[in-house]
C-alpha cells in the first residue's frame, strides 16, 4: 500500500521519528499517537522495526526517546554534507523558470553575504550582485526575511508575509522577491531572492514568479531537514 510519493508504512515511521522535538525529547505512546495522528496499535508495529535499528528507545518507564542509531547517519550526513549541492541545483532551477538572477544569502551579524549566486539570462538583468558580496542588513526583500524570522523563529507561516517584495529599496533600478530557507528544527539557514529590472517586475508578473520561489524555498528546506508539517500552511489547498 503507497501513499502519494512514497510508502504508507515508511511514512508513517518517519512522522513517529518527527514527533519528537528538542523541547519535547522524550514522549509516551499517548502524545506520539497525538502528534501524528496515527492508532496506538499502528505505533506500536512500527515501533519494532523502529527499536530494531536503533532509531528509537524505549525507557524503563515505558516512554521513548530517539535512538543512537540516528546519530550514526547523522555523521554520516554531516561527512558528506555540502551545501551547494543543495543550494545551486535550486537557483538553477529558478533561473531556468524565470530567466532572473537567483541568489542565496547567509546572516554574518548586522551583514548579509553573497553565498551563491547565479546570474540571470536576460540581457537586462540584475547585475549589482556578486558571489561572495557583503552588505549591511538594509531596507531589501533579503534583509526584511532575516528580521522577520530571526525575530520570532517559531512564529506560524503564512502566504502572505513567506515572500517579500522590495522595489528600488537598495538600487533604485532594481527589484527583488526574497523567501527564507530553514534546516532542521526550523532554524533559519539563509534566504533566496529572484532579482532583476524593477521595469519587468509588474504586478502580473510578480504573481506568477511569487509561487515558484515559494516553492523553491519550501523544496530546499525539506531537503535540509526542515519538517513538511512546518509548510502544511503553505500547501494548503
Amino acid at each position: 500500500m503507497t501513499s502519494k510519493g512514497g510508502v504508507a508504512a515508511v511514512d508513517r515511521a518517519f512522522d513517529i521519528l518527527h514527533a519528537f522535538h528538542r523541547d519535547k525529547p522524550v514522549l509516551t505512546l499517548a502524545e506520539i499517537s497525538r502528534s501524528t495522528g496515527l492508532y496506538k496499535s499502528t505505533i506500536l508495529r512500527l515501533m519494532g522495526s523502529l527499536e530494531k535499528y536503533g532509531f528509537i528507545w524505549q525507557r524503563a518507564d515505558g516512554s521513548y526517546q530517539l535512538g543512537p542509531g540516528l546519530l550514526g547517519l547523522a555523521s554520516i550526513f554531516q561527512d558528506s554534507f555540502d551545501l551547494r549541492e543543495f543550494v545551486e541545483p535550486t537557483l538553477e532551477e529558478l533561473v531556468s523558470a524565470t530567466n532572473e538572477g537567483a541568489t542565496f544569502f547567509i546572516r554574518d551579524g548586522d551583514q548579509q553575504i553573497c553565498l551563491f549566486r547565479i546570474d540571470g539570462r536576460h540581457t537586462i538583468r540584475d547585475y549589482n550582485i556578486r558571489l561572495g558580496d557583503r552588505q549591511p542588513l538594509n531596507n531589501g526583500a533579503a534583509s526584511t526575511i532575516f528580521r522577520r524570522f530571526e525575530a520570532d523563529p517559531a512564529a506560524p507561516l503564512e502566504p502572505a508575509t513567506f515572500v517579500t517584495e522590495s522595489f528600488g529599496s537598495v538600487e533604485p533600478e532594481m527589484a527583488a522577491l526574497a523567501a527564507p530557507i530553514f534546516r532542521n528544527n526550523h532554524a533559519l539557514i539563509g534566504v533566496i531572492t529572484l532579482s532583476g529590472p524593477i521595469v519587468r517586475f509588474t504586478a502580473d508578473y510578480v504573481a506568477k514568479i511569487r509561487p515558484l520561489l515559494m516553492d523553491a524555498s519550501v523544496r530546499l528546506s525539506i531537503r535540509l531537514g526542515d519538517r513538511p508539517g512546518h509548510f502544511a500552511a503553505l500547501t494548503a489547498g
